[in-house]
């Protein structure tokens, strides 16, 4: 989805604008899934799966993933870097720590 439209927007050159409106994309996606997660999270309170663990586990490392994404994608914004490479090599990081 919105992850990999970033890494391809990267790879394309796009500009920085470009970027920030995948990431007003992710933020949605991210509001929606925060919001899933906590539906689930008050399910498991009455009605436990182990299922329902696994999607939450999911769901944590995607909000996890994508909070650090966003949070990159704003400093790197809000400092006016414009070096697609060094963005590119940030953002990096940040899906994998």
């Amino acid at each position: 989805g919105c992850i990999a439209a970033i890494y391809d927007c990267l790879e394309d050159g796009c500009s920085v604008e470009a970027m920030m409106k995948l990431d007003e994309k992710l933020a949605e996606d991210e509001a929606k899934i925060a919001a899933s997660f906590a539906e689930i999270k008050n399910l498991q309170k009455t009605a436990y799966t182990e299922e329902n663990k696994d999607t939450l586990a999911s769901l944590a490392n995607f909000l996890r993933c994508t909070g650090g994404l966003r949070a990159q994608l704003l400093a790197l914004k809000n400092k006016g870097i414009q070096d697609h490479d060094f963005i590119k090599q940030m953002l990096r990081a940040a899906s994998v720590a």
